[in-house]
């Protein structure tokens, strides 16, 4: 359950400089441009490593800062279907990635974001089990927006010897997981998200964030443009209530969803981070978390560039994971069937 640390006298009178973003429609997603086979982005990889069946995937020899148009708009259409995909030794510069994140859209500015352009990431050792205290758990990046933000990248600039991974968690495959029961009761409910808790904790740490707090429904399963596969959106971090749930009944719904996160050990890939290395995820169906403790924080620091996606919807006519192999002529019980899928999006 969100919880905040009191409404006290700086959270009463801070008067946030920035009005609250207003819905609007995004420019088309980049992976509608790509080649569904992406010949261009694989063919200059040395090697293709699928880290788990479900999520995850790392390319050897490509250099971001090196990409052509159509290999940007394959690796969207890449990380659509694999959640994440990862790089190592990189040598993009802070201006690049500026860069490369405008090929994919309009720039996400987070609401406690200082630079316009990027969010610093810094390490952290706090207790994550402390009361109100929120800096290890699952979350998809500010869910509570209007538009939240679809494509992300983190590029890490300093790491720690050890300590300091991300774990990502696929949302596709956390819905398709479900029993058809708990997806037909899922499907067409609301999520309400908010930041209360969160600005309000901002406030009282010394922070000084630019919008204000925002509450708002979303699809608790949502469609992806592209895939058109269903996914939660769901985010611990900030849904504290379904919408057409009493009180209670949205409790154990949190509750379950919850542990049904937590326990997608099958549908999670671990990231060990070293200077040089990127990630670039979806974040409109992947939840995702940095593992903090152990380690001195000051050793790890990385940018992280967004763009607006589009209002989160729910189409009944879209397809699990599963009926999408099924109809394409696999078998969902065998993992390498999974790779089928993520080379046939479009069928």
């Amino acid at each position: 359950m969100s919880t905040h640390t009191g409404i006290t006298e700086a959270v009463l009178t801070y008067q946030p400089p920035h009005p609250p973003v207003k819905e609007f429609e995004p420019p088309r997603d980049r992976a509608f441009f790509a080649d569904p086979e992406k010949k261009s982005l694989l063919s200059a990889a040395t090697k293709v490593k699928n880290l788990t069946p479900y999520i995850g995937t790392e390319l050897v020899g490509v250099q971001l800062s090196q990409l052509t148009d159509a290999q940007k708009d394959e690796l969207a259409l890449l990380v659509a279907e694999r959640g994440v995909v990862f790089f190592r030794g990189q040598d993009i510069t802070l201006d690049g990635q500026h860069e490369l994140t405008k090929h994919y859209g309009i720039q996400d500015r987070d609401p406690n974001q200082q630079d316009p352009r990027h969010v610093t990431i810094l390490g952290n050792n706090n207790d994550i089990r402390a009361y109100s205290n929120f800096g290890g758990e699952y979350h998809s990046d500010h869910s509570q927006e209007a538009n939240p933000p679809a494509y992300t990248m983190l590029r890490m600039v300093r790491t720690p010897e050890s300590g300091g991974d991300t774990i990502f968690t696929s949302q596709t495959g956390l819905y398709d997981k479900l029993s058809p029961t708990f997806q037909k009761l899922f499907d067409g409910l609301h999520g309400v998200h908010s930041s209360e808790h969160s600005y309000i904790n901002s406030l009282n740490s010394g922070y000084q964030p630019f919008r204000g707090p925002v509450r708002r429904e979303h699809p608790l399963v949502r469609t992806h443009p592209v895939t058109r596969l269903k996914s939660l959106f769901y985010n611990p971090s900030f849904v504290i209530h379904i919408s057409e749930l009493k009180g209670q009944e949205g409790v154990h719904a949190l509750n379950f969803l919850r542990e049904h996160l937590h326990a997608a050990d099958d549908l999670t890939v671990r990231w060990k981070w070293e200077p040089g290395s990127v990630a670039f995820w979806d974040n409109r169906v992947v939840a995702h978390r940095a593992i903090p403790g152990g380690y001195d924080p000051t050793t790890r620091e990385g940018k992280r560039t967004a763009i607006f996606g589009e209002k989160p919807f729910f189409d009944p006519d879209s397809e699990s994971l599963s009926q999408r192999i099924a109809r394409v002529g696999g078998d969902p019980a065998k993992n390498e069937i999974v790779n089928l899928f993520f080379k046939s999006p479009h069928v």
